[in-house]
């Protein structure tokens, strides 16, 4: 894992700003903005869904059933990535630094805590910018709940807390976020297929703060398996919405992507390629791609 500092550097830095059009869906009498108490109102809402949510679904828990009573012994998990990318690109759809990046991540978590299948993880993210070696960093605390587990039916719910500090998003931000994220999955003529929806919602921030969701849906399909090899290819859209996070309003991008992914005895490598479509003006279309190689190591804990 490569070690950062946010030292101030001599090179001269390009920094992307938000366009301020917005546009709501169905909204067909033109472009308006939000003020910050609707931005803060709307970060409220969707930290109130996420409560509502795992409120409701850790009821439908409590029902007795043999999946939550026997819970599996504790277990622990470390899981170590590294690669390339060809820049630093958020889900708001800009892109920071002129690129290539270097990239590593470190996650860390123990399973089956307080119910079968549950986690409470913590993990580490950097992105280098090779030509003008500048890292933009995130770390945050992760719990991870199974709330509906069928034979063909999931659904997980996370929630956490995060800190971001990215020097090269327009005057550097340094933030504190609430994060959340459903996933739903389930197989359609024996094809995984999988939905997610991830939401931000800047608590504290040296920008403007507010909310934005990134909506997923994907399948996977195993193309290969054979003596513990195994080659996937995953692929599927995603689409970002924004209510003044960093300044950013309204429709951002649309993108589709597709990762082929190999693993083997506990290594993995993904290699990625991603188009976007932008939504607004000043957002750049382009073509995103990465080269990633993931070790995971795990095991029990053990009592005398």
């Amino acid at each position: 894992m490569a070690v950062h500092t946010l030292e101030a550097r001599q090179t001269p830095i390009t920094r992307n700003t938000c366009n301020k059009v917005v546009s709501f869906p169905g909204n067909t009498g033109g472009t308006g903005t939000l003020d910050a108490a609707t931005a803060r109102l709307v970060s409220l809402g969707i930290m109130v869904l996420s409560v509502f949510f795992s409120s409701s679904f850790a009821l439908a828990q409590a029902i007795p059933s043999k999946s939550v009573e026997s819970k599996d012994p504790l277990a622990w998990s470390v899981n170590l990535t590294g690669g390339f990318s060809s820049t630093f690109q958020m889900v708001l759809g800009s892109t920071f630094g002129p690129g290539h990046d270097f990239q590593d991540k470190m996650t860390a978590g123990v399973s089956n805590v307080f119910l079968k299948g549950d986690s409470i993880s913590t993990f580490g993210w950097s992105t280098t910018d090779l030509s003008i070696v500048v890292p933009d960093w995130q770390a945050g605390l992760l719990y991870q709940v199974p709330i509906v587990r069928r034979k063909n039916q999931n659904l997980t719910l996370t929630v956490g807390g995060q800190r971001w500090l990215l020097p090269l998003v327009k005057t550097g931000s340094k933030d504190w976020l609430a994060t959340g994220n459903l996933t739903y999955g389930t197989s359609v003529k024996r094809v995984p297929v999988f939905v997610s929806e991830d939401s931000y919602s800047l608590l504290k921030s040296n920008l403007t703060k507010g909310s934005a969701v990134y909506s997923q849906v994907y399948t996977q399909n195993r193309l290969l398996h054979r003596n513990g090899f195994n080659l996937a290819l995953r692929e599927g859209p995603a689409y970002t919405y924004s209510w003044e996070f960093y300044g950013c309003n309204g429709n951002r991008v649309f993108r589709y992507g597709g990762s082929l992914i190999s693993t083997w005895k506990g290594t993995s490598f993904e290699a990625m390629y991603r188009r976007q479509v932008a939504l607004q003006d000043k957002i750049p279309d382009n073509g995103y791609w990465s080269f990633l190689i993931s070790r995971q190591f795990g095991g029990k804990f053990h009592h005398d």
